[in-house]
């Protein structure tokens, strides 16, 4: 009878030790937890225990402090990116008006005479035309990321398009080299035929407009490229070329917010389309996957 009280008193104690040691790692995980949520540190929990419902238990908790920080920076570079391009549109709207302001104070001095006065004139009406090009580039990217206009898809021929948007730019590429590779037969894909002829527009005039002599265009079953020579290839980040605002010229000054390649991101994304571009030695190559 003493042996067997012996033995549910050795239980009993195993027990109670079991029970306080649970109770003490369950505090010092619920401590090293809120240390860690509040100084957003890259710790997490660890245990030494063997019960599988506790390493269990602290896995998912460190599996959602994985997630929890990814969230926090992805939002740190949100965050950052919208200052940089609220900084970058407010230099572009800005200068046009400060250059225009500057000529009509000119102007006003009434000490020009009849030629330089009608030079001013055009520069400040120039000045003008640029702020309502990127005026009506901003509200066009807004127009789209809200989606106020709804796509019309349906069965088109591609390659007619890519055709009618290079005879339409045909001024603009006299001076370059122009290498196209389109079938004679039709290749039919479901899209918004605007939205198609915006996103060409946008990639041929961003060949032409920031790159010189050799213009390439392919287009094959499922995708359409088009490649350009860089003058500068270490002032142009590929990786950033689809992000709003976005320019390889850090002054800024080429009169260009930077959405043409993002408007043609967001309307290939609204037509389940992707695009990506890439720089091999002296070309930019961009590719829509369609």
């Amino acid at each position: 009878m003493i042996w067997l009280v012996c033995i549910l008193g050795v239980l009993l104690a195993a027990s109670l030790l079991y029970i306080y040691m649970k109770k003490r790692e369950v505090r010092n995980l619920n401590l090293t937890l809120l240390k860690i949520v509040g100084t957003q540190t890259n710790s997490r929990l660890t245990t030494v225990t063997y019960c599988k419902d506790t390493a269990a238990f602290v896995t998912s908790v460190n599996e959602l402090l994985q997630q929890n920080q990814e969230i926090v920076l992805a939002t740190s570079r949100q965050e950052a990116n919208l200052k940089r391009a609220i900084t970058n549109i407010s230099h572009d709207l800005r200068t046009p008006l400060t250059a225009a302001r500057g000529y009509l104070q000119m102007l006003e001095s009434q000490m020009l005479d009849a030629e330089t006065t009608v030079k001013y004139l055009q520069v400040v009406q120039e000045r003008l035309d640029t702020q309502t090009k990127l005026m009506n580039s901003l509200f066009e990217f807004a127009n789209i990321l809200e989606g106020d206009t709804p796509h019309n898809i349906k069965p088109v021929d591609i390659c007619n398009i890519v055709r009618d948007m290079l005879s339409a730019h045909y001024e603009e590429l006299r001076n370059f080299a122009v290498d196209v590779a389109i079938p004679n037969i039709a290749i039919m894909c479901n899209c918004d035929t605007a939205a198609m002829e915006r996103i060409l527009h946008n990639l041929i005039k961003n060949a032409y407009t920031h790159g010189c002599d050799v213009l390439q265009v392919r287009v094959s079953g499922n995708a359409i490229e088009i490649a350009n020579r860089i003058v500068e290839r270490g002032k142009l980040d590929a990786s950033q070329l689809f992000d709003r605002f976005y320019t390889a010229d850090s002054s800024r000054t080429g009169k260009s917010t930077g959405l043409g390649l993002a408007i043609v991101k967001e309307l290939a994304t609204q037509m389940g389309w992707q695009v990506a571009a890439c720089v091999d030695g002296d070309m930019l190559t961009v590719k829509l996957f369609i």
